[in-house]
């Protein structure tokens, strides 16, 4: 240990952050691989074209909700994050409400400007999505690499959407 004592405090904190990142990395890399969904993202596209749209791209599927506190509190992280990803990477987020007027205020007044989709409780159930906000990262076989639950920040949104391009 007397090595530990003689490096520098930057070097402490960079090798903190290191292992601090690593470590969300896996245990998102781990849940995602323990996640096998029976239905296919694509379901939920309202069209033909729109489903085609998405086939064979890697997605970013965040599930939230509109009386959820942390997601509201996220959307300004969530806006900072949506311009890390790639062009190729398609961006789906799933509200838990079903279609109605409150839901289109919503939607409206906190000007939010990616598709919103309406998920139902099976989709919910059978991507394991127990708490709100999930994020979710499929590569482009539509496999699910990560899986978090909770606020992502930038450094780790833009690692997981990166290594969700390339895996």
């Amino acid at each position: 240990m007397i090595f530990w004592k003689n490096w520098p405090y930057p070097a402490k904190m960079a090798l903190a952050f290191f292992m601090f990142f690593s470590a969300t990395l896996g245990f998102a890399l781990f849940r995602g691989k323990s996640t096998h969904p029976r239905i296919p993202i694509d379901s939920l596209a309202s069209t033909p074209v729109e489903q085609g749209q998405w086939e064979n791209k890697p997605k970013i599927v965040y599930f939230w909700a509109t009386w959820c506190s942390v997601c509201k509190a996220y959307s300004f992280i969530l806006e900072q994050n949506l311009k890390l990803i790639g062009e190729d990477t398609v961006f789906l987020s799933v509200v838990e409400d079903e279609e109605s007027k409150e839901l289109s205020e919503y939607v409206t007044t906190h000007n939010i400007k990616y598709p919103v989709l309406h998920g139902n409780y099976e989709i919910l159930r059978d991507f394991g999505v127990s708490a709100f906000p999930t994020t979710i990262f499929l590569n482009g076989k539509g496999e699910v690499l990560f899986f978090d639950t909770g606020i992502i920040n930038p450094f780790s949104f833009w690692i997981r959407s990166f290594l969700t391009q390339v895996l």
